[in-house]
Protein backbone atom coordinates (compact mmCIF):
# COMPACT_ATOMS: atom_id res chain seq x y z
CA UNK A 1 0.00 0.00 0.00
CA UNK A 2 1.01 3.55 -0.24
CA UNK A 3 3.17 4.26 2.31
CA UNK A 4 3.56 7.83 4.40
CA UNK A 5 6.65 8.77 4.97
CA UNK A 6 6.67 11.61 7.11
CA UNK A 7 9.91 14.14 7.34
CA UNK A 8 10.78 13.88 11.47
CA UNK A 9 11.28 18.02 11.64
CA UNK A 10 8.14 18.69 9.95
CA UNK A 11 6.03 18.22 13.14
CA UNK A 12 3.59 20.61 12.07
CA UNK A 13 2.27 18.02 9.97
CA UNK A 14 0.11 17.12 13.06
CA UNK A 15 -1.86 19.89 12.55
CA UNK A 16 -2.66 19.99 9.45
CA UNK A 17 -6.41 18.27 8.11
CA UNK A 18 -6.73 14.88 7.03
CA UNK A 19 -10.13 15.15 5.20
CA UNK A 20 -10.73 15.49 1.38
CA UNK A 21 -10.04 19.30 0.39
CA UNK A 22 -11.61 18.13 -3.19
CA UNK A 23 -13.37 15.15 -4.76
CA UNK A 24 -12.33 13.76 -8.05
CA UNK A 25 -15.13 15.11 -9.80
CA UNK A 26 -14.11 18.22 -8.11
CA UNK A 27 -11.01 18.45 -9.37
CA UNK A 28 -12.12 17.07 -12.98
CA UNK A 29 -14.43 20.69 -12.91
CA UNK A 30 -11.57 22.59 -11.72
CA UNK A 31 -9.21 21.04 -14.13
CA UNK A 32 -11.98 22.07 -16.83
CA UNK A 33 -12.10 25.63 -15.30
CA UNK A 34 -8.46 26.18 -15.38
CA UNK A 35 -8.72 25.37 -19.30
CA UNK A 36 -10.88 27.86 -19.91
CA UNK A 37 -8.90 30.62 -18.14
CA UNK A 38 -5.61 29.96 -19.79
CA UNK A 39 -4.04 29.13 -23.62
CA UNK A 40 -0.83 27.80 -22.17
CA UNK A 41 -2.67 24.16 -23.04
CA UNK A 42 -2.62 22.54 -26.22
CA UNK A 43 -6.07 20.31 -27.39
CA UNK A 44 -3.74 17.66 -29.18
CA UNK A 45 -6.37 15.76 -29.49
CA UNK A 46 -8.33 17.56 -31.50
CA UNK A 47 -5.34 18.38 -33.98
CA UNK A 48 -4.95 16.74 -37.12
CA UNK A 49 -4.43 19.05 -40.28
CA UNK A 50 -1.58 21.66 -39.62
CA UNK A 51 -0.79 24.09 -41.95
CA UNK A 52 2.55 25.21 -43.71
CA UNK A 53 2.13 28.86 -41.98
CA UNK A 54 1.48 27.84 -38.97
CA UNK A 55 3.89 25.20 -38.21
CA UNK A 56 6.45 27.90 -39.52
CA UNK A 57 4.91 30.78 -37.25
CA UNK A 58 5.67 28.01 -34.37
CA UNK A 59 8.96 27.24 -35.10
CA UNK A 60 10.00 30.84 -35.43
CA UNK A 61 7.84 31.89 -32.31
CA UNK A 62 11.67 30.59 -30.68
CA UNK A 63 14.53 33.53 -30.93
CA UNK A 64 17.94 32.34 -30.30
CA UNK A 65 19.85 33.95 -27.27
CA UNK A 66 22.47 37.22 -28.37
CA UNK A 67 25.93 36.22 -28.04
CA UNK A 68 28.48 35.78 -26.13
CA UNK A 69 26.43 32.30 -24.56
CA UNK A 70 28.48 29.30 -23.64
CA UNK A 71 28.16 25.61 -24.02
CA UNK A 72 29.95 24.99 -20.88
CA UNK A 73 33.50 26.12 -20.97
CA UNK A 74 32.98 26.57 -25.14
CA UNK A 75 31.78 29.94 -26.16
CA UNK A 76 29.52 30.14 -28.72
CA UNK A 77 30.00 32.04 -32.24
CA UNK A 78 27.87 32.91 -35.14
CA UNK A 79 28.66 30.00 -37.18
CA UNK A 80 27.43 28.13 -34.31
CA UNK A 81 23.69 29.39 -34.54
CA UNK A 82 24.05 29.49 -38.32
CA UNK A 83 23.75 26.36 -38.05
CA UNK A 84 21.24 25.38 -35.48
CA UNK A 85 19.44 27.52 -37.40
CA UNK A 86 19.72 25.77 -40.89
CA UNK A 87 19.13 22.69 -38.69
CA UNK A 88 15.10 23.64 -38.26
CA UNK A 89 15.43 22.97 -42.14
CA UNK A 90 12.38 25.21 -42.45
CA UNK A 91 12.75 25.41 -46.25
CA UNK A 92 11.13 21.83 -46.12
CA UNK A 93 8.13 22.48 -43.90
CA UNK A 94 5.14 20.83 -45.21
CA UNK A 95 1.25 21.11 -44.47
CA UNK A 96 0.57 18.24 -42.39
CA UNK A 97 -2.74 16.29 -42.64
CA UNK A 98 -3.71 13.44 -39.99
CA UNK A 99 -0.70 14.21 -37.86
CA UNK A 100 1.18 11.39 -36.39
CA UNK A 101 0.66 10.46 -33.11
CA UNK A 102 3.87 9.72 -30.33
CA UNK A 103 4.50 8.77 -27.20
CA UNK A 104 7.47 9.69 -25.15
CA UNK A 105 9.13 6.84 -24.21
CA UNK A 106 12.13 7.86 -22.26
CA UNK A 107 12.43 11.78 -20.32
CA UNK A 108 13.41 14.50 -23.04
CA UNK A 109 14.07 17.55 -22.73
CA UNK A 110 11.89 19.86 -25.50
CA UNK A 111 13.98 21.87 -27.07
CA UNK A 112 13.49 25.82 -28.47
CA UNK A 113 15.88 24.64 -31.34
CA UNK A 114 16.83 21.07 -32.68
CA UNK A 115 20.11 20.90 -30.84
CA UNK A 116 22.08 19.82 -27.78
CA UNK A 117 24.37 22.79 -27.82
CA UNK A 118 23.29 24.69 -24.74
CA UNK A 119 22.93 28.43 -24.03
CA UNK A 120 24.69 29.44 -20.94
CA UNK A 121 25.23 33.26 -20.02
CA UNK A 122 28.44 32.15 -18.95
CA UNK A 123 31.34 29.72 -18.77
CA UNK A 124 30.61 25.83 -17.35
CA UNK A 125 28.00 23.99 -16.88
CA UNK A 126 25.03 26.57 -14.99
CA UNK A 127 21.46 25.73 -14.55
CA UNK A 128 19.63 28.11 -16.50
CA UNK A 129 20.30 26.97 -20.53
CA UNK A 130 18.42 29.54 -22.58
CA UNK A 131 17.23 27.78 -25.28
CA UNK A 132 15.70 24.19 -22.62
CA UNK A 133 11.36 25.00 -22.43
CA UNK A 134 10.67 22.00 -20.29
CA UNK A 135 10.79 18.28 -19.89
CA UNK A 136 8.66 15.54 -21.28
CA UNK A 137 7.98 12.85 -19.15
CA UNK A 138 7.52 8.98 -19.91
CA UNK A 139 4.14 8.23 -21.59
CA UNK A 140 3.73 11.80 -22.49
CA UNK A 141 1.62 11.88 -25.69
CA UNK A 142 2.88 14.65 -29.00
CA UNK A 143 1.39 15.08 -32.18
CA UNK A 144 4.67 15.26 -34.96
CA UNK A 145 4.52 18.67 -37.48
CA UNK A 146 7.99 18.69 -38.42
CA UNK A 147 11.63 16.91 -39.05
CA UNK A 148 14.89 18.77 -38.69
CA UNK A 149 17.69 18.70 -41.76
CA UNK A 150 19.57 16.15 -39.78
CA UNK A 151 16.65 13.70 -38.86
CA UNK A 152 17.82 13.47 -35.30
CA UNK A 153 14.61 15.78 -34.00
CA UNK A 154 11.16 16.03 -34.45
CA UNK A 155 9.28 19.43 -33.79
CA UNK A 156 6.24 17.99 -31.75
CA UNK A 157 2.76 19.70 -30.18
CA UNK A 158 2.64 18.06 -26.62
CA UNK A 159 -0.20 18.86 -24.30
CA UNK A 160 1.81 21.67 -22.49
CA UNK A 161 4.15 22.82 -25.30
CA UNK A 162 5.59 22.80 -28.28
CA UNK A 163 9.19 22.38 -29.25
CA UNK A 164 12.19 20.31 -30.66
CA UNK A 165 12.42 16.49 -29.01
CA UNK A 166 14.98 14.14 -30.30
CA UNK A 167 13.13 11.68 -32.70
CA UNK A 168 15.06 8.27 -30.73
CA UNK A 169 12.57 9.78 -27.87
CA UNK A 170 9.44 9.25 -29.22
CA UNK A 171 7.38 5.83 -30.54
CA UNK A 172 4.88 6.54 -33.29
CA UNK A 173 1.46 4.82 -32.09
CA UNK A 174 -1.49 3.85 -33.57
CA UNK A 175 -5.05 4.61 -32.36
CA UNK A 176 -5.41 1.95 -30.32
CA UNK A 177 -1.91 2.02 -28.67
CA UNK A 178 -2.49 5.98 -28.04
CA UNK A 179 -5.81 5.15 -26.29
CA UNK A 180 -3.97 2.40 -24.09
CA UNK A 181 -1.54 4.35 -22.87
CA UNK A 182 -3.13 7.55 -22.20
CA UNK A 183 -6.43 7.34 -21.78
CA UNK A 184 -6.70 3.78 -20.07
CA UNK A 185 -9.30 3.84 -16.87
CA UNK A 186 -6.91 1.73 -14.98
CA UNK A 187 -3.93 3.19 -14.03
CA UNK A 188 -1.30 3.54 -11.54
CA UNK A 189 0.03 7.10 -10.41
CA UNK A 190 3.88 7.41 -9.65
CA UNK A 191 4.02 9.24 -5.75
CA UNK A 192 7.70 8.82 -5.63
CA UNK A 193 10.02 11.61 -7.23
CA UNK A 194 12.28 10.24 -9.39
CA UNK A 195 12.20 6.22 -10.09
CA UNK A 196 14.97 4.52 -11.60
CA UNK A 197 13.44 2.45 -14.06
CA UNK A 198 16.98 0.92 -16.27
CA UNK A 199 19.05 4.36 -16.68
CA UNK A 200 15.89 6.25 -17.10
CA UNK A 201 13.41 8.14 -14.46
CA UNK A 202 9.74 8.00 -14.13
CA UNK A 203 8.53 11.24 -12.69
CA UNK A 204 5.94 12.01 -10.11
CA UNK A 205 2.61 11.93 -11.50
CA UNK A 206 3.38 10.19 -14.57
CA UNK A 207 0.46 7.66 -15.12
CA UNK A 208 0.88 4.53 -16.42
CA UNK A 209 -1.13 1.53 -17.76
CA UNK A 210 -2.28 -0.75 -14.71
CA UNK A 211 -2.35 -4.29 -15.14
CA UNK A 212 -2.02 -6.25 -11.71
CA UNK A 213 -2.02 -6.56 -8.01
CA UNK A 214 1.18 -8.89 -6.30
CA UNK A 215 1.84 -9.16 -2.51
CA UNK A 216 4.73 -5.85 -2.50
CA UNK A 217 4.10 -4.53 -5.99
CA UNK A 218 1.95 -3.02 -8.88
CA UNK A 219 2.20 -4.72 -12.64
CA UNK A 220 2.57 -1.52 -14.87
CA UNK A 221 2.70 -1.50 -18.72
CA UNK A 222 5.89 1.21 -19.81
CA UNK A 223 5.55 2.30 -23.19
CA UNK A 224 9.30 1.39 -25.21
CA UNK A 225 9.93 2.07 -28.66
CA UNK A 226 10.74 -0.95 -31.09
CA UNK A 227 12.96 -1.23 -33.65
CA UNK A 228 10.35 -0.15 -36.67
CA UNK A 229 10.17 3.03 -34.23
CA UNK A 230 6.43 2.06 -33.39
CA UNK A 231 5.62 1.61 -29.69
CA UNK A 232 5.50 -1.35 -27.69
CA UNK A 233 4.24 -3.21 -24.33
CA UNK A 234 6.85 -3.76 -21.14
CA UNK A 235 5.77 -4.91 -18.56
CA UNK A 236 6.53 -2.89 -15.44
CA UNK A 237 7.09 -3.91 -11.45
CA UNK A 238 7.29 -1.32 -9.33
CA UNK A 239 7.29 -1.65 -5.00
CA UNK A 240 3.85 -0.13 -3.95
CA UNK A 241 5.54 2.76 -2.14
CA UNK A 242 6.38 4.06 -5.37
CA UNK A 243 3.06 3.86 -6.75
CA UNK A 244 -1.04 4.66 -6.00
CA UNK A 245 -4.10 3.31 -7.94
CA UNK A 246 -5.81 5.95 -9.33
CA UNK A 247 -4.92 9.53 -7.98
CA UNK A 248 -4.02 10.16 -4.38
CA UNK A 249 -6.50 11.53 -2.29
CA UNK A 250 -6.40 15.70 -2.13
CA UNK A 251 -5.80 16.33 1.30
CA UNK A 252 -3.35 18.42 3.68
CA UNK A 253 -1.38 15.56 4.47
CA UNK A 254 -0.78 13.94 1.89
CA UNK A 255 0.08 17.52 0.05
CA UNK A 256 3.11 17.82 2.79
CA UNK A 257 3.99 14.22 1.71
CA UNK A 258 4.18 14.60 -2.21
CA UNK A 259 6.01 17.63 -1.73
CA UNK A 260 9.21 16.69 0.70
CA UNK A 261 9.66 13.67 -1.70
CA UNK A 262 11.53 16.21 -3.76
CA UNK A 263 13.68 17.91 -0.87
CA UNK A 264 17.07 18.45 -2.21
CA UNK A 265 16.47 17.52 -5.96
CA UNK A 266 19.02 19.58 -7.85
CA UNK A 267 17.64 22.60 -9.67
CA UNK A 268 17.55 23.14 -13.30
CA UNK A 269 15.71 25.60 -15.02
CA UNK A 270 12.51 23.64 -17.60
CA UNK A 271 13.74 20.49 -15.62
CA UNK A 272 16.91 19.70 -17.61
CA UNK A 273 19.06 17.03 -16.85
CA UNK A 274 16.90 15.06 -14.88
CA UNK A 275 16.48 17.94 -12.53
CA UNK A 276 13.42 20.31 -11.74
CA UNK A 277 12.32 23.79 -11.06
CA UNK A 278 10.15 25.75 -8.89
CA UNK A 279 6.75 25.50 -11.45
CA UNK A 280 7.45 21.97 -12.48
CA UNK A 281 7.84 21.16 -8.62
CA UNK A 282 4.21 22.43 -7.94
CA UNK A 283 2.91 20.66 -11.59
CA UNK A 284 4.27 17.53 -10.45
CA UNK A 285 3.26 17.47 -6.75
CA UNK A 286 -0.58 18.27 -8.06
CA UNK A 287 -0.65 15.73 -11.11
CA UNK A 288 -0.78 12.87 -8.49
CA UNK A 289 -4.03 14.37 -7.17
CA UNK A 290 -5.18 14.42 -11.10
CA UNK A 291 -5.10 18.29 -11.35
CA UNK A 292 -4.05 19.20 -14.57
CA UNK A 293 -1.89 22.88 -14.12
CA UNK A 294 0.22 25.12 -16.94
CA UNK A 295 3.46 24.95 -17.00
CA UNK A 296 5.08 27.84 -16.17
CA UNK A 297 4.57 30.13 -12.92
CA UNK A 298 3.12 32.80 -14.80
CA UNK A 299 0.44 30.75 -16.22
CA UNK A 300 -0.33 29.39 -12.88
CA UNK A 301 -0.69 32.27 -11.01
CA UNK A 302 -3.46 33.42 -13.75
CA UNK A 303 -5.65 30.45 -13.90
CA UNK A 304 -5.64 27.58 -10.97
CA UNK A 305 -7.22 28.54 -8.16
CA UNK A 306 -8.75 31.55 -5.69
CA UNK A 307 -6.21 34.38 -6.06
CA UNK A 308 -5.94 36.46 -3.37
CA UNK A 309 -3.42 39.88 -4.19
CA UNK A 310 -1.04 40.84 -1.70
CA UNK A 311 0.92 44.10 -3.14
CA UNK A 312 -0.89 46.58 -0.55
CA UNK A 313 0.00 44.30 2.57
CA UNK A 314 2.62 44.65 4.74
CA UNK A 315 5.21 41.94 5.43
CA UNK A 316 3.17 40.64 9.10
CA UNK A 317 -0.26 40.96 7.37
CA UNK A 318 0.89 39.07 4.83
CA UNK A 319 2.37 36.10 6.96
CA UNK A 320 -0.58 36.50 9.21
CA UNK A 321 -3.02 35.23 5.91
CA UNK A 322 -0.50 32.50 4.60
CA UNK A 323 -0.94 31.02 8.67
CA UNK A 324 -4.81 31.27 8.49
CA UNK A 325 -4.56 29.31 4.80
CA UNK A 326 -1.97 26.87 4.64
CA UNK A 327 -1.44 24.95 2.60
CA UNK A 328 -1.30 27.18 -0.13
CA UNK A 329 1.03 28.54 -3.31
CA UNK A 330 2.78 31.97 -3.23
CA UNK A 331 3.79 33.91 -6.87
CA UNK A 332 6.19 36.12 -7.06
CA UNK A 333 7.52 37.25 -10.96
CA UNK A 334 9.17 34.45 -12.03
CA UNK A 335 8.42 31.65 -9.20
CA UNK A 336 6.14 29.71 -7.48
CA UNK A 337 6.62 29.05 -3.66
CA UNK A 338 4.52 26.29 -1.52
CA UNK A 339 3.62 27.46 2.18
CA UNK A 340 3.49 24.99 4.52
CA UNK A 341 2.24 26.56 7.77
CA UNK A 342 4.17 27.62 11.22
CA UNK A 343 5.84 25.87 13.31
CA UNK A 344 7.65 27.68 16.91
CA UNK A 345 6.46 30.92 15.51
CA UNK A 346 8.53 30.89 12.15
CA UNK A 347 6.61 30.42 8.94
CA UNK A 348 7.89 27.97 6.39
CA UNK A 349 7.97 27.22 2.43
CA UNK A 350 9.12 24.83 0.33
CA UNK A 351 10.18 25.29 -2.83
CA UNK A 352 12.87 24.76 -6.19
CA UNK A 353 15.46 27.26 -5.50
CA UNK A 354 17.54 28.79 -8.17
CA UNK A 355 19.36 30.91 -5.37
CA UNK A 356 19.95 27.08 -3.57
CA UNK A 357 20.22 25.19 -6.09
CA UNK A 358 17.77 22.66 -5.04
CA UNK A 359 13.90 21.53 -3.91
CA UNK A 360 14.50 23.37 -0.20
CA UNK A 361 12.84 24.09 3.21
CA UNK A 362 13.01 27.99 3.90
CA UNK A 363 12.01 29.69 6.71
CA UNK A 364 10.33 32.60 5.72
CA UNK A 365 9.81 34.64 9.05
CA UNK A 366 12.28 37.36 8.29
CA UNK A 367 12.76 36.94 4.60
CA UNK A 368 12.51 40.48 3.97
CA UNK A 369 13.19 40.51 0.55
CA UNK A 370 11.37 37.59 -0.43
CA UNK A 371 7.90 38.44 1.52
CA UNK A 372 8.31 41.94 -0.36
CA UNK A 373 8.33 40.03 -3.61
CA UNK A 374 5.57 38.22 -2.74
CA UNK A 375 2.53 39.21 -5.35
CA UNK A 376 -0.24 36.39 -4.84
CA UNK A 377 -1.60 33.73 -2.72
CA UNK A 378 -3.75 31.10 -4.68
CA UNK A 379 -5.76 28.58 -2.39
CA UNK A 380 -6.35 24.90 -4.37
CA UNK A 381 -9.66 23.99 -2.65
Amino acid sequence: MYKENIPKKITFMKKVREELLLKEEEIKKYNQTIQHKTKAFYAIEGIQNVGKEEILKDIEAYELPTLPKYDGNKILTALNTKMILENRNIENIKTQTDLLKGIIVKRSNLRAFPTEVSFYDKKGIQDFDRIQETELTINTPVKILHKSKDQLWNFVVSPIYAGWVLKENIALAKEEDWDFFIHNPAFGVITDANVKIEGDILDMGVRLPFINCLEDQYQLVVPIKTKENTVSKKILYLSKDKVHLGYLPYTEKNILLQAFKYENTPYSWGGKDQNIDCSSFIMKVYETFGFHFPRNASAQQESIGKIIFLENMNMEEKLNLFDKNAICLLYQTGHVMMYLGKLENRHYIIHASGKEKKVTLTDITEENDLLFKIERMVLIR
